[in-house]
C-alpha cells in the first residue's frame, strides 16, 4: 500500500494542509484573521500536529508571526475544524466543507438580533470587543425640537467674550481679526444656531445688553412632536456574525433585551492570583475584552493581579496559551454542541472540559 503525501502551504496569513487520494482529496485550511489563538484546535488533535506561536508576543507586537502552526503530521481529520468555535479551520471534502456533511459536530454559537425591540441607542457597538456591530441611526433636524431666535447687537458687543465663556453648548465664537492694519484682537462674533440651545444664558450673562435670545420651545412645548423610533428616528442594527465571538457583552448592556447571545461554553476561568506576575499576556490576547488588573490607589503599588469579568467570558482559553507562567486554567462544565451522533466525537469533544 502506497502511502499518500501529505503537502502544506503556507503563507503570512493562512495554512493549508492537502491530501490528494484516489478517490477523495482533503484539505483543512486555517485563517490566522478569523483565530483568537484558543489552542482548543491544539487539545483535541488527535496527532499533536497543532503546536500554538507565542501568542502574547504576537498580540503585543513585539514579533510577527502566526498564532499557531500545523505540522505534516496532521491527518486531515477534520476534528479541528469541528471544534473550533470561530470558524478558523474548516476541513474540505472533494471541495465540499464538512460543514454541510451531519456527520460531522460542531460548537455552537450564535447572537440573535430582534430588530423591531432594539431602541437604536448604540450602546451594544460600544462595549463590543471585535467592532462585530454597527448602528445606522438617522436622526430628525433639530430644529424640529429646539426652536428659537438669537441676536446679537454689535453696536453695543464690547467683544469681552463673556458671553462665549458662559454658553453652556461652546455656541458663541469670537474671531480673530487678520488684518494686520487693525490693532483690534477681535474681527466678529457668531453663533453657531446649529448647536445652540436658545437657553438665555449669554443673554443674562451680557454686561452691556447686547443679545436677545427668544425660544419658542418653551410656549410651544405641547406641539413639539416627540421623535418614535423606525418613524422619525430610523435606522437599524448591523451584525458582522464573522467578527462576532459571543462575549454577549451586547446582551449584558442592551436596555430592550434585543439581542440573546448563545456561548460556545459554559464553566470558569480560574486565576492564580498569588502567582500571577501582572506581565499582561493574557490581557493582550483575550478576544473578548474581559480581562484587567485593577486600577493602581496608590504611587509605586505592585500591580494587582489579573482579574477576569466572568460574566462575559467565553472560556476559549487564549489566555491560558499565552500565560508564560500557568496561572490560568478553563473549567469548562458544558459544550454547546449540535450534530453529535457517534462516540467517538462525544468523546473527542470531552476532552475539551478541563
Amino acid at each position: 500500500m502506497v502511502a499518500i503525501e501529505v503537502m502544506k502551504e503556507k503563507s503570512d496569513s493562512t495554512i493549508k494542509i492537502m491530501r490528494d487520494g484516489a478517490k477523495e482529496k482533503r484539505a483543512l485550511k486555517w485563517d490566522n484573521k478569523s483565530c483568537v489563538g484558543c489552542g482548543i484546535c491544539k487539545d483535541i488533535c488527535p496527532t499533536e500536529a497543532i503546536s500554538m506561536g507565542a501568542l502574547g508576543a504576537v498580540y503585543k507586537g513585539v514579533v510577527s508571526d502566526l498564532k499557531l502552526d500545523i505540522s505534516t503530521d496532521c491527518v486531515l481529520c477534520g476534528m479541528c475544524a469541528s471544534a473550533c468555535p470561530f470558524n478558523a479551520m474548516e476541513l474540505e471534502i472533494n471541495g465540499t466543507s464538512t460543514k454541510e456533511y451531519p456527520q460531522y459536530p460542531k460548537i455552537k454559537r450564535s447572537i440573535t438580533l430582534n430588530q423591531d425591540a432594539c431602541v437604536l441607542c448604540e450602546q451594544c457597538e460600544l462595549v463590543c470587543p471585535q467592532d462585530a456591530i454597527h448602528v445606522e441611526r438617522e436622526l430628525p433636524n433639530r430644529e424640529t425640537l429646539v426652536l428659537g431666535e438669537i441676536t446679537i447687537n454689535k453696536d453695543k458687543c464690547k467683544y469681552c467674550s463673556i458671553c462665549a465663556e458662559y454658553c453652556p453648548a461652546d455656541s458663541i465664537t469670537l474671531i480673530p481679526n487678520k488684518d494686520p492694519t487693525s490693532i483690534k484682537p477681535f474681527s466678529d462674533i457668531v453663533v453657531d444656531t446649529e448647536t445652540c440651545v436658545y437657553c438665555k444664558v449669554c443673554e443674562k450673562a451680557c454686561p452691556h445688553d447686547a443679545i436677545e435670545v427668544i425660544c419658542y420651545k418653551c410656549p410651544l412645548a405641547v406641539r413639539i412632536k416627540t421623535p418614535e423610533i423606525y418613524k422619525e428616528i430610523k435606522g437599524q442594527t448591523i451584525i458582522d456574525e464573522d467578527k462576532c465571538v459571543s462575549c454577549s457583552k451586547c446582551e449584558i448592556v442592551c436596555p430592550a433585551d434585543a439581542l440573546v447571545v448563545e456561548k460556545p461554553f459554559e464553566g470558569e476561568l480560574c486565576i492564580d492570583a498569588e502567582k500571577c506576575n501582572a506581565c499582561g499576556a493574557c490581557v493582550a490576547v483575550c478576544p473578548c475584552q474581559v480581562l484587567y488588573f485593577p486600577p493602581h490607589t496608590d504611587v509605586g503599588q505592585r500591580p494587582e493581579p489579573v482579574a477576569v469579568v466572568q460574566e462575559a467570558c467565553i472560556l476559549c482559553g487564549a489566555c491560558v496559551q499565552a500565560c508564560p507562567i500557568d496561572v490560568i486554567s478553563v473549567k469548562r462544565t458544558n459544550i454547546n454542541m449540535e450534530n453529535v451522533q457517534s462516540l467517538a466525537w462525544q468523546s473527542s469533544f470531552e476532552r475539551l472540559k478541563k
